[in-house]
């Protein structure tokens, strides 16, 4: 499986288009916004994408990191 559902509606992510996990911070609201529109309820987690792309999750970062190394260990 090569996407990552983010936990939202049509928010789908090749995981090799992953850059970085980020835990949610309020800071994040005016990225968030460029990239989505808005920020949904529940966010938990932000992920940055290669092209500098903020994307809200509704997942806890770990759970997210956990499941990109494990995509990645698939590829080695």
């Amino acid at each position: 499986m090569n996407m990552l559902w983010l936990g939202y509606d049509g928010l789908n992510l090749p995981l090799n288009e992953i850059s970085a996990i980020l835990h949610y911070q309020p800071a994040l609201d005016d990225r968030i916004e460029q990239a989505y529109g808005q920020v949904p309820p529940g966010v938990r987690s932000v992920v940055v994408t290669s092209a500098g792309v903020y994307l809200p999750a509704r997942w806890e970062a770990q759970q997210i990191r956990q499941r990109w190394a494990a995509w990645r260990h698939q590829g080695v």
